[in-house]
């Protein structure tokens, strides 16, 4: 139990400090493929947490918005997606390809607020950032193309 949560607590500060290390490069993190790699090697429960922990820190150093439930709700369901396709993600090209939809996608419980404030507003948040979605994307498909089996490769070797 003790190992478990000090495992956690290291995991849920290597992704802090992944994601404020890039912090300067607009939509390059490295956040999405460590969260798959930790949903691959550990069980739900604690990836869960570990996302749930990432979220909570990130909120009270950035302060709580209209984005907080987003921000819970997309490192979430990244984390029951790569879940639930455990099995189909064997190798990099497929890790690289669903990293790239994760960015495709990422800004979309980010509209959720917008779309309720009507059709065009949510509509205009999405447009106003495409540009950046498509790099977010970009650049997840290449991170996962080249790390992911390296940090799976890590997890495993750590895990025994």
């Amino acid at each position: 139990m003790l190992k478990n949560f000090v495992l956690d607590a290291l995991l849920t500060a290597i992704l802090l400090v992944g994601k404020e290390i890039l912090a300067f490069l607009p939509n390059f993190e490295i956040v999405t493929l460590v969260l798959m790699v930790i949903t691959l090697s550990l069980n739900l429960k604690d990836s869960l947490l570990i996302g749930f922990s990432f979220a909570t820190v990130e909120n009270l150093l950035y302060g709580i918005g209209l984005y907080t439930f987003s921000y819970y709700l997309v490192w979430f369901l990244i984390i029951i997606i790569t879940y639930g396709l455990k099995d189909f993600l064997k190798n990099e090209y497929r890790a690289a390809f669903l990293s790239l939809l994760f960015g495709l996608l990422f800004d979309l419980p980010f509209s959720l607020p917008y779309f309720l404030m009507g059709m065009e507003v949510g509509t205009a948040y999405l447009l106003n950032g495409l540009f950046f979605s498509i790099v977010h994307a970009i650049c997840n498909f290449l991170l996962a193309l080249f790390l992911f089996m390296p940090l799976r490769k890590l997890f495993w070797r750590l895990a025994k």
